[in-house]
């Protein structure tokens, strides 16, 4: 696959690469949103709080705090 991706992307023009990026990524973000992870489908007895710190908690780890 990456061979015939590569032959498809050697002969693009720089705006056509942008166009090409730009496209990915917004693919790659609406399936983030889609595949995004709820509270309630980990744990659905956790309460509005409970959630609440979790997702504070989450956010302070990934910001590597």
């Amino acid at each position: 696959m990456r061979e015939r991706f590569d032959v498809l992307v050697r002969d693009l023009a720089a705006e056509q690469l942008e166009e090409l990026r730009q496209c990915v990524a917004t693919e790659m973000g609406g399936r983030r949103q889609k595949l995004g992870l709820k509270f309630v489908d980990i744990h659905p007895l956790m309460t509005s709080e409970e959630r609440e710190r979790a997702a504070q908690d989450i956010a302070r780890v990934l910001r590597g705090e």
